[in-house]
Protein backbone atom coordinates (compact mmCIF):
# COMPACT_ATOMS: atom_id res chain seq x y z
CA UNK A 1 0.00 0.00 0.00
CA UNK A 2 2.81 2.32 0.72
CA UNK A 3 4.48 1.70 -2.34
CA UNK A 4 1.18 2.29 -4.17
CA UNK A 5 1.09 5.92 -2.51
CA UNK A 6 4.53 6.66 -2.85
CA UNK A 7 3.66 5.62 -6.98
CA UNK A 8 0.19 8.00 -6.72
CA UNK A 9 2.28 10.82 -5.07
CA UNK A 10 5.26 10.81 -7.63
CA UNK A 11 2.95 10.69 -10.25
CA UNK A 12 0.85 14.00 -9.19
CA UNK A 13 4.64 15.51 -8.67
CA UNK A 14 5.30 15.01 -12.22
CA UNK A 15 2.40 16.31 -13.45
CA UNK A 16 3.01 19.49 -11.56
CA UNK A 17 6.47 19.79 -12.92
CA UNK A 18 5.04 19.07 -16.42
CA UNK A 19 2.12 21.39 -17.30
CA UNK A 20 1.86 25.69 -16.93
CA UNK A 21 -1.40 26.41 -18.22
CA UNK A 22 -1.14 29.25 -20.85
CA UNK A 23 -2.78 31.83 -17.96
CA UNK A 24 0.24 31.22 -15.93
CA UNK A 25 2.67 32.03 -18.63
CA UNK A 26 1.46 34.86 -19.69
CA UNK A 27 1.10 35.97 -15.87
CA UNK A 28 4.34 35.63 -15.22
CA UNK A 29 5.41 37.08 -18.31
CA UNK A 30 3.38 40.07 -17.67
CA UNK A 31 5.75 40.55 -14.72
CA UNK A 32 8.69 41.31 -17.33
CA UNK A 33 7.40 42.91 -20.67
CA UNK A 34 6.42 46.03 -21.93
CA UNK A 35 2.96 44.87 -22.99
CA UNK A 36 1.24 46.96 -20.52
CA UNK A 37 4.09 48.50 -18.35
CA UNK A 38 7.85 50.21 -18.49
CA UNK A 39 10.34 47.73 -16.82
CA UNK A 40 13.00 50.05 -15.34
CA UNK A 41 16.07 49.48 -17.53
CA UNK A 42 18.65 51.02 -15.87
CA UNK A 43 21.76 53.38 -17.23
CA UNK A 44 22.72 53.01 -20.68
CA UNK A 45 25.99 51.61 -21.90
CA UNK A 46 26.56 52.72 -25.04
CA UNK A 47 29.25 50.53 -26.38
CA UNK A 48 27.37 47.52 -25.93
CA UNK A 49 24.37 49.01 -27.33
CA UNK A 50 25.72 50.55 -30.31
CA UNK A 51 26.98 46.84 -31.31
CA UNK A 52 23.68 45.59 -30.34
CA UNK A 53 21.51 47.49 -32.35
CA UNK A 54 23.88 47.16 -35.79
CA UNK A 55 23.15 43.11 -35.06
CA UNK A 56 19.86 44.25 -35.30
CA UNK A 57 20.02 44.22 -39.14
CA UNK A 58 21.18 40.92 -39.25
CA UNK A 59 19.37 37.59 -39.27
CA UNK A 60 21.79 35.78 -37.01
CA UNK A 61 20.81 34.62 -33.65
CA UNK A 62 22.96 37.17 -30.89
CA UNK A 63 24.06 35.44 -27.97
CA UNK A 64 25.65 37.44 -24.77
CA UNK A 65 27.90 36.00 -22.56
CA UNK A 66 29.48 37.42 -19.05
CA UNK A 67 29.88 36.99 -15.24
CA UNK A 68 26.19 36.55 -13.67
CA UNK A 69 25.10 40.55 -12.77
CA UNK A 70 27.04 41.89 -15.81
CA UNK A 71 24.21 43.88 -17.14
CA UNK A 72 23.66 41.48 -19.91
CA UNK A 73 19.59 41.16 -19.04
CA UNK A 74 19.27 45.03 -18.50
CA UNK A 75 21.56 45.46 -21.80
CA UNK A 76 18.69 43.75 -23.83
CA UNK A 77 15.88 45.33 -21.78
CA UNK A 78 17.18 49.02 -23.07
CA UNK A 79 17.25 47.64 -26.62
CA UNK A 80 13.54 46.28 -26.60
CA UNK A 81 12.76 49.89 -25.12
CA UNK A 82 14.71 51.44 -27.68
CA UNK A 83 13.06 49.45 -30.45
CA UNK A 84 9.67 50.54 -28.73
CA UNK A 85 10.60 54.25 -29.20
CA UNK A 86 11.67 53.87 -32.34
CA UNK A 87 7.84 52.60 -32.77
CA UNK A 88 7.87 48.89 -32.73
CA UNK A 89 4.94 48.30 -31.32
CA UNK A 90 5.44 46.56 -27.66
CA UNK A 91 3.72 43.18 -28.28
CA UNK A 92 6.03 42.49 -30.91
CA UNK A 93 8.87 42.15 -28.04
CA UNK A 94 9.22 39.25 -25.65
CA UNK A 95 11.51 38.82 -22.71
CA UNK A 96 11.22 35.46 -20.93
CA UNK A 97 13.61 35.36 -17.82
CA UNK A 98 14.15 31.71 -17.18
CA UNK A 99 15.93 32.70 -13.63
CA UNK A 100 12.50 33.68 -12.70
CA UNK A 101 11.32 30.93 -9.58
CA UNK A 102 8.10 30.45 -11.41
CA UNK A 103 10.06 28.58 -14.00
CA UNK A 104 11.96 26.11 -12.04
CA UNK A 105 9.71 23.11 -12.47
CA UNK A 106 9.44 23.66 -15.74
CA UNK A 107 12.88 23.85 -17.70
CA UNK A 108 12.64 21.59 -20.74
CA UNK A 109 12.41 21.60 -24.28
CA UNK A 110 8.23 21.97 -24.18
CA UNK A 111 8.99 25.06 -22.13
CA UNK A 112 10.11 27.07 -25.00
CA UNK A 113 6.90 25.69 -27.22
CA UNK A 114 4.43 26.46 -24.49
CA UNK A 115 5.65 29.97 -23.85
CA UNK A 116 6.27 31.29 -27.54
CA UNK A 117 2.55 29.39 -28.13
CA UNK A 118 0.76 31.56 -25.41
CA UNK A 119 2.46 34.33 -26.69
CA UNK A 120 1.08 33.97 -30.09
CA UNK A 121 -2.21 33.47 -28.80
CA UNK A 122 -2.82 36.18 -26.40
CA UNK A 123 -0.28 38.76 -27.86
CA UNK A 124 -1.31 38.18 -31.92
CA UNK A 125 1.53 40.16 -32.92
CA UNK A 126 1.82 41.59 -36.67
CA UNK A 127 5.40 42.02 -37.88
CA UNK A 128 8.87 40.78 -36.54
CA UNK A 129 9.07 39.78 -33.24
CA UNK A 130 12.38 40.50 -31.41
CA UNK A 131 12.29 37.79 -28.41
CA UNK A 132 15.25 37.88 -25.52
CA UNK A 133 15.70 34.13 -23.81
CA UNK A 134 17.97 35.21 -20.35
CA UNK A 135 19.63 32.77 -19.40
CA UNK A 136 18.54 30.13 -21.55
CA UNK A 137 21.39 27.42 -20.65
CA UNK A 138 19.15 26.34 -18.32
CA UNK A 139 16.99 24.75 -20.55
CA UNK A 140 18.49 21.56 -21.92
CA UNK A 141 17.80 21.60 -26.14
CA UNK A 142 17.57 25.33 -26.56
CA UNK A 143 20.12 26.02 -28.97
CA UNK A 144 18.35 23.01 -31.41
CA UNK A 145 14.68 25.59 -30.96
CA UNK A 146 16.54 28.36 -32.00
CA UNK A 147 17.92 26.91 -34.43
CA UNK A 148 14.57 25.34 -35.80
CA UNK A 149 13.44 29.06 -35.51
CA UNK A 150 16.20 30.22 -37.38
CA UNK A 151 16.31 28.00 -40.31
CA UNK A 152 12.07 28.19 -41.04
CA UNK A 153 13.35 32.01 -41.62
CA UNK A 154 10.60 32.89 -38.73
CA UNK A 155 10.01 36.70 -38.48
CA UNK A 156 11.59 36.90 -35.17
CA UNK A 157 15.08 38.07 -34.02
CA UNK A 158 16.47 36.13 -31.43
CA UNK A 159 18.63 37.03 -28.51
CA UNK A 160 20.13 35.42 -25.67
CA UNK A 161 21.96 35.01 -23.15
CA UNK A 162 23.96 32.85 -20.47
CA UNK A 163 26.45 33.80 -17.21
CA UNK A 164 28.09 30.18 -17.92
CA UNK A 165 30.63 30.46 -21.06
CA UNK A 166 30.40 26.52 -21.39
CA UNK A 167 26.80 27.02 -22.73
CA UNK A 168 28.65 28.34 -26.17
CA UNK A 169 30.53 25.22 -26.40
CA UNK A 170 30.06 21.57 -27.79
CA UNK A 171 26.28 20.86 -28.54
CA UNK A 172 26.05 24.61 -29.46
CA UNK A 173 28.94 24.88 -31.52
CA UNK A 174 27.97 22.29 -33.37
CA UNK A 175 24.33 23.30 -33.14
CA UNK A 176 24.78 26.78 -34.43
CA UNK A 177 27.44 27.10 -36.01
CA UNK A 178 27.76 30.24 -38.50
CA UNK A 179 23.86 31.25 -36.82
CA UNK A 180 24.87 33.71 -34.49
CA UNK A 181 27.07 36.48 -33.51
CA UNK A 182 28.53 36.77 -29.90
CA UNK A 183 29.14 39.38 -27.27
CA UNK A 184 30.90 39.23 -23.75
CA UNK A 185 29.44 41.84 -21.29
CA UNK A 186 31.56 42.62 -18.54
CA UNK A 187 31.26 44.50 -15.28
CA UNK A 188 31.61 48.55 -15.52
CA UNK A 189 35.03 49.63 -17.42
CA UNK A 190 36.65 52.72 -16.04
CA UNK A 191 35.01 55.31 -18.19
CA UNK A 192 31.18 53.41 -17.58
CA UNK A 193 31.77 53.81 -14.24
CA UNK A 194 32.12 57.77 -14.19
CA UNK A 195 29.31 58.00 -16.95
CA UNK A 196 27.36 55.84 -13.66
CA UNK A 197 28.40 58.22 -11.25
CA UNK A 198 27.33 61.28 -13.65
CA UNK A 199 30.52 62.74 -14.60
CA UNK A 200 30.10 63.83 -17.96
CA UNK A 201 33.31 62.80 -20.03
CA UNK A 202 35.21 65.00 -22.54
CA UNK A 203 37.93 64.25 -24.40
CA UNK A 204 39.70 67.67 -24.81
CA UNK A 205 42.83 68.11 -22.27
CA UNK A 206 41.35 71.16 -20.94
CA UNK A 207 38.83 69.07 -19.73
CA UNK A 208 41.37 66.06 -18.43
CA UNK A 209 43.42 68.81 -16.33
CA UNK A 210 40.73 70.86 -14.61
CA UNK A 211 39.29 67.65 -13.37
CA UNK A 212 42.33 65.95 -12.43
CA UNK A 213 41.93 65.37 -8.95
CA UNK A 214 38.18 64.41 -9.24
CA UNK A 215 39.46 61.81 -11.80
CA UNK A 216 42.07 60.25 -9.23
CA UNK A 217 39.75 60.02 -6.87
CA UNK A 218 37.80 58.13 -8.96
CA UNK A 219 40.23 56.12 -10.26
CA UNK A 220 41.23 54.78 -6.53
CA UNK A 221 37.60 54.20 -5.87
CA UNK A 222 37.13 52.21 -9.10
CA UNK A 223 39.88 50.18 -8.52
CA UNK A 224 38.77 48.97 -5.19
CA UNK A 225 35.18 49.13 -5.41
CA UNK A 226 34.84 46.99 -9.01
CA UNK A 227 32.05 47.63 -12.07
CA UNK A 228 29.27 45.58 -11.09
CA UNK A 229 26.32 48.27 -12.34
CA UNK A 230 23.95 47.68 -8.90
CA UNK A 231 26.78 48.12 -6.97
CA UNK A 232 28.75 50.93 -8.20
CA UNK A 233 25.67 53.27 -7.65
CA UNK A 234 24.53 51.93 -3.78
CA UNK A 235 26.37 54.63 -1.73
CA UNK A 236 26.85 52.56 1.53
CA UNK A 237 29.56 50.57 1.69
CA UNK A 238 28.40 47.29 3.86
CA UNK A 239 25.46 47.04 1.60
CA UNK A 240 27.84 46.94 -1.31
CA UNK A 241 29.69 44.03 0.26
CA UNK A 242 26.23 42.46 1.06
CA UNK A 243 25.67 42.46 -2.51
CA UNK A 244 28.51 41.39 -3.99
CA UNK A 245 29.35 38.74 -1.28
CA UNK A 246 25.60 37.09 -2.29
CA UNK A 247 26.72 37.92 -6.47
CA UNK A 248 29.54 35.14 -5.24
CA UNK A 249 27.33 32.61 -3.58
CA UNK A 250 24.98 32.68 -6.64
CA UNK A 251 27.64 32.22 -9.09
CA UNK A 252 29.61 29.33 -7.04
CA UNK A 253 25.82 27.81 -6.17
CA UNK A 254 23.86 28.54 -9.29
CA UNK A 255 26.00 28.45 -11.85
CA UNK A 256 28.85 26.38 -11.19
CA UNK A 257 27.35 23.41 -8.16
CA UNK A 258 23.82 23.09 -9.73
CA UNK A 259 25.25 23.59 -13.06
CA UNK A 260 27.58 20.28 -12.20
CA UNK A 261 26.17 18.81 -9.68
CA UNK A 262 28.58 19.18 -7.22
CA UNK A 263 28.65 17.76 -3.55
CA UNK A 264 31.33 19.39 -1.74
CA UNK A 265 30.38 22.86 -2.45
CA UNK A 266 32.55 23.76 0.74
CA UNK A 267 35.65 22.70 -1.76
CA UNK A 268 34.94 24.67 -4.61
CA UNK A 269 34.38 27.62 -2.70
CA UNK A 270 37.66 27.74 -1.00
CA UNK A 271 39.42 27.05 -4.18
CA UNK A 272 38.00 30.56 -5.49
CA UNK A 273 38.48 32.02 -2.44
CA UNK A 274 42.22 30.95 -2.61
CA UNK A 275 42.04 32.08 -6.26
CA UNK A 276 40.64 35.67 -4.72
CA UNK A 277 43.75 35.96 -2.34
CA UNK A 278 46.42 35.07 -4.97
CA UNK A 279 45.24 37.04 -7.80
CA UNK A 280 47.93 38.39 -10.01
CA UNK A 281 50.46 35.56 -8.67
CA UNK A 282 51.66 32.43 -10.59
CA UNK A 283 50.54 29.05 -10.33
CA UNK A 284 50.62 25.56 -12.15
CA UNK A 285 47.66 23.36 -10.51
CA UNK A 286 49.88 20.84 -9.27
CA UNK A 287 51.15 23.74 -7.37
CA UNK A 288 47.90 24.87 -6.09
CA UNK A 289 47.67 21.23 -4.75
CA UNK A 290 50.57 21.10 -3.07
CA UNK A 291 49.96 24.21 -0.89
CA UNK A 292 46.55 24.78 -0.37
CA UNK A 293 45.05 23.51 2.84
CA UNK A 294 42.11 21.75 2.44
CA UNK A 295 42.06 18.20 0.43
CA UNK A 296 41.41 18.30 -3.19
CA UNK A 297 42.90 16.08 -5.92
CA UNK A 298 44.88 17.35 -8.76
CA UNK A 299 41.89 16.13 -11.38
CA UNK A 300 39.56 18.29 -9.00
CA UNK A 301 41.37 21.20 -8.71
CA UNK A 302 42.06 20.93 -12.94
CA UNK A 303 37.56 20.66 -12.92
CA UNK A 304 36.76 23.10 -10.61
CA UNK A 305 39.19 25.70 -12.20
CA UNK A 306 37.86 25.12 -15.48
CA UNK A 307 34.21 25.76 -14.00
CA UNK A 308 35.29 28.94 -12.39
CA UNK A 309 36.89 29.95 -15.58
CA UNK A 310 33.65 29.32 -17.81
CA UNK A 311 31.54 31.38 -14.77
CA UNK A 312 33.81 33.66 -15.51
CA UNK A 313 35.05 34.27 -12.35
CA UNK A 314 38.81 34.08 -12.72
CA UNK A 315 40.95 33.78 -15.49
CA UNK A 316 44.36 33.06 -16.68
CA UNK A 317 47.20 34.71 -18.49
CA UNK A 318 49.91 32.21 -20.09
CA UNK A 319 53.41 33.52 -20.24
CA UNK A 320 54.88 34.46 -23.35
CA UNK A 321 56.73 31.98 -25.32
CA UNK A 322 57.43 31.61 -29.17
CA UNK A 323 56.49 27.40 -28.49
CA UNK A 324 53.47 26.57 -27.77
CA UNK A 325 54.08 23.60 -25.38
CA UNK A 326 56.23 26.31 -23.40
CA UNK A 327 53.07 28.20 -22.73
CA UNK A 328 50.63 25.12 -21.86
CA UNK A 329 53.39 23.90 -19.14
CA UNK A 330 54.51 27.34 -17.38
CA UNK A 331 52.82 28.73 -14.45
CA UNK A 332 49.91 31.02 -15.10
CA UNK A 333 49.06 34.55 -13.27
CA UNK A 334 45.58 34.42 -11.66
CA UNK A 335 43.20 37.49 -12.46
CA UNK A 336 39.74 37.76 -10.33
CA UNK A 337 36.80 39.00 -12.07
CA UNK A 338 36.07 42.12 -10.24
CA UNK A 339 38.04 43.90 -7.72
CA UNK A 340 34.85 44.98 -5.86
CA UNK A 341 34.10 41.49 -4.96
CA UNK A 342 37.54 40.27 -4.16
CA UNK A 343 37.85 42.78 -1.32
CA UNK A 344 34.38 41.45 -0.72
CA UNK A 345 34.74 37.90 -0.11
CA UNK A 346 38.70 37.27 -0.33
CA UNK A 347 41.46 37.78 2.53
CA UNK A 348 43.19 41.03 2.22
CA UNK A 349 46.78 42.44 3.01
CA UNK A 350 48.57 45.60 2.97
CA UNK A 351 50.34 45.59 -0.71
CA UNK A 352 46.71 44.54 -2.32
CA UNK A 353 46.72 47.51 -3.96
CA UNK A 354 49.49 47.31 -6.51
CA UNK A 355 47.51 43.71 -7.08
CA UNK A 356 44.12 45.57 -7.63
CA UNK A 357 45.49 47.68 -10.02
CA UNK A 358 47.20 45.41 -12.17
CA UNK A 359 43.46 43.17 -11.94
CA UNK A 360 41.99 46.21 -13.52
CA UNK A 361 44.50 46.94 -16.18
CA UNK A 362 44.33 43.43 -17.18
CA UNK A 363 40.56 43.66 -17.40
CA UNK A 364 40.55 46.68 -19.60
CA UNK A 365 42.90 45.01 -22.17
CA UNK A 366 40.87 42.07 -22.29
CA UNK A 367 37.71 44.42 -23.26
CA UNK A 368 39.90 46.18 -25.42
CA UNK A 369 39.91 42.36 -27.31
CA UNK A 370 44.32 42.26 -27.04
CA UNK A 371 45.56 39.22 -26.97
CA UNK A 372 47.88 39.10 -24.27
CA UNK A 373 50.46 37.17 -21.89
CA UNK A 374 52.96 38.12 -19.03
CA UNK A 375 56.73 37.96 -20.21
CA UNK A 376 59.80 36.91 -17.25
CA UNK A 377 63.30 36.03 -18.73
CA UNK A 378 65.46 37.62 -15.84
CA UNK A 379 62.98 39.97 -15.09
CA UNK A 380 58.96 39.99 -15.46
CA UNK A 381 56.77 42.37 -17.22
CA UNK A 382 53.03 42.37 -16.27
CA UNK A 383 51.50 42.43 -19.85
CA UNK A 384 52.68 41.52 -23.29
CA UNK A 385 50.30 42.49 -26.22
CA UNK A 386 50.19 40.38 -29.27
CA UNK A 387 48.31 41.95 -32.76
CA UNK A 388 48.71 39.99 -36.12
CA UNK A 389 51.21 37.96 -34.90
CA UNK A 390 53.12 40.58 -33.91
CA UNK A 391 54.01 42.05 -30.31
CA UNK A 392 52.83 45.32 -30.47
CA UNK A 393 53.29 46.65 -26.79
CA UNK A 394 54.28 46.31 -23.32
CA UNK A 395 53.02 47.59 -20.20
CA UNK A 396 53.86 47.12 -16.53
CA UNK A 397 52.04 48.32 -13.74
CA UNK A 398 52.96 49.86 -10.49
CA UNK A 399 51.01 51.72 -8.17
CA UNK A 400 53.52 54.42 -7.44
CA UNK A 401 57.16 54.79 -9.04
CA UNK A 402 57.88 57.34 -6.09
CA UNK A 403 60.69 55.10 -4.92
CA UNK A 404 63.87 54.75 -6.98
CA UNK A 405 64.15 51.23 -6.69
CA UNK A 406 60.68 50.09 -7.68
CA UNK A 407 61.63 53.03 -11.12
CA UNK A 408 64.67 51.43 -11.30
CA UNK A 409 62.80 48.24 -11.37
CA UNK A 410 60.43 48.67 -13.75
CA UNK A 411 62.28 50.29 -16.09
CA UNK A 412 64.76 47.73 -16.54
CA UNK A 413 62.52 44.84 -16.60
CA UNK A 414 60.59 46.84 -19.69
CA UNK A 415 64.15 47.86 -21.30
CA UNK A 416 65.10 43.83 -21.19
CA UNK A 417 61.40 43.14 -23.16
CA UNK A 418 62.27 45.95 -25.59
CA UNK A 419 65.36 44.58 -26.43
CA UNK A 420 64.02 41.09 -26.40
CA UNK A 421 61.09 42.24 -28.94
CA UNK A 422 63.31 44.41 -30.76
CA UNK A 423 60.73 47.68 -29.92
CA UNK A 424 61.09 51.22 -28.99
CA UNK A 425 58.38 52.13 -26.66
CA UNK A 426 56.61 50.85 -23.64
CA UNK A 427 54.20 52.15 -21.47
CA UNK A 428 53.80 51.93 -17.34
CA UNK A 429 50.17 52.71 -15.41
CA UNK A 430 49.78 53.68 -12.06
CA UNK A 431 47.29 54.62 -9.62
CA UNK A 432 49.10 57.78 -7.89
CA UNK A 433 51.53 60.03 -9.88
CA UNK A 434 51.39 62.44 -13.04
CA UNK A 435 52.02 61.15 -16.57
CA UNK A 436 55.75 62.17 -18.01
CA UNK A 437 57.92 60.56 -20.81
CA UNK A 438 61.45 58.67 -19.88
CA UNK A 439 63.79 58.54 -22.22
CA UNK A 440 66.93 55.96 -21.43
CA UNK A 441 69.59 54.14 -23.83
CA UNK A 442 67.75 54.75 -26.48
CA UNK A 443 64.14 53.72 -25.60
CA UNK A 444 61.12 55.63 -24.65
CA UNK A 445 58.57 54.86 -21.34
CA UNK A 446 55.72 56.56 -21.05
CA UNK A 447 54.51 56.66 -17.48
CA UNK A 448 50.40 56.78 -17.56
CA UNK A 449 48.46 57.52 -14.89
CA UNK A 450 45.04 54.62 -14.86
CA UNK A 451 42.51 57.40 -14.87
CA UNK A 452 44.59 58.80 -18.14
CA UNK A 453 45.12 55.51 -19.50
CA UNK A 454 41.54 53.63 -19.46
CA UNK A 455 39.64 56.66 -19.80
CA UNK A 456 40.26 56.27 -23.37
Amino acid sequence: MSDRTDNISGAVCRVKMAFMNSNQIIETLLLWNFWERTPETGIPRDEYLTRIRKYLTTDEIVTLTGVRRSGKSTLLLQVLNGLIKDGVAPDRTLYVNFDDPKFNNFLDIDCLNKIWAAYLTYLKPVGKVFLVLDEVQRINGWENWTRSMHDRKEPVKIFVTGSNAEFLKSEFSRVLTGRHLQLTVTPLSFREFLEFRGVNIKSDKLWMIKNKNKLINFSLEYIQSGGFPKAVLLKDELLRKELLTQYFDDILNRDIAARHKIKETDKLENLALFYGTNFTRKFTFNGIKKIIDFPLSLDSVHRFSGYLKDAFLIDFLPKFSYSLKNQMQTDRKIYFIDNGMREAVAFKFSGDMGKLLENAVFHQLKRQKKQIYYFHEKQEVDFVCMQGGKIVELINVCYCLENKETLLREKSALIEAMQYFKLRKSKIIVAEGDGEEIKEQGFDIQVLPFYEWAEQ
